[in-house]
């Protein structure tokens, strides 16, 4: 499961990026984004312009299965899923996911901060719902869709989220499409071979702690 993730990126790097038209609220410099709190989104408004908006992490109810995380070969045999696929998917930018591993004569796993060298921010598959809350705003909740990792990370990292190339970011937020079968070919998990995984402090597990010093890449055996 994939729980924290961080997000470096400046929002012109995330405008550009992903071609967004209109920014409403745009988060940077989160080093420890965990479920339940507010980030960034890319999706369609309703009127099929891209737009950057604030999306809670977590859909409801909180403890659901799929919450947080979706596995990309059970959307379409979960109706309230398949409808969102259908019209009501998004982008997550993101620079970088924890994982964790075991080394050698630590006691406990070690968190592990898994970043793509070659990209700086790159976009995560996501699909979210929509509603009015008692006062009449409109608010939003999303899932991060996972695959299988594959090759050496997958002995210590079972899933990793499904990251979207060009393409799949163009398909993924076209309203026109609405067919799963368009889709399909693009929620797979990157090589692992693309990603580089390093140690980072264990302070990461704390749901409070927010800092640089999260990211940033330690020798396992001093932690």
């Amino acid at each position: 499961m994939i729980e924290r993730f961080s997000l470096t990126a400046d929002i012109n790097d995330m405008v550009d990026m992903f071609q967004v038209k209109k920014v409403v609220r745009g988060y940077t410099n989160r080093f420890n984004v965990v479920p339940t709190q507010n980030v960034s989104i890319v999706m369609n408004d309703r009127f099929d312009q891209r737009t950057m908006q604030e999306s809670r992490w977590g859909l409801f109810p909180f403890w659901a299965k799929d919450s947080v995380n979706a596995d990309h070969m059970t959307l379409m045999g979960k109706p309230f899923l398949g409808r969102m696929l259908r019209r009501q998917r998004c982008i997550l930018p993101c620079s970088g996911f924890y994982g964790q591993k075991q080394f050698g004569k630590e006691r406990e796993p070690r968190a592990m901060h898994v970043i793509i060298p070659s990209q700086q921010l790159f976009g995560i598959a996501g699909i979210y719902d929509c509603w009015k809350n008692v006062s009449g705003k409109e608010v939003r909740a999303f899932t991060m869709i996972t695959a299988a990792a594959s090759g050496a990370m997958s002995v210590w990292q079972p899933r990793v989220p499904v990251i979207l190339d060009e393409e799949g970011i163009e398909d993924w937020l076209n309203p026109c499409i609405t067919e799963f079968s368009s889709l399909r070919k693009h929620l797979e998990a990157m090589d692992s071979y693309l990603m580089r995984a390093y140690p980072v402090t264990n302070a990461v597990h704390d749901d409070l702690y927010e800092s640089p010093d999260c990211i940033r890449e330690i020798r396992p055996d001093f932690a």
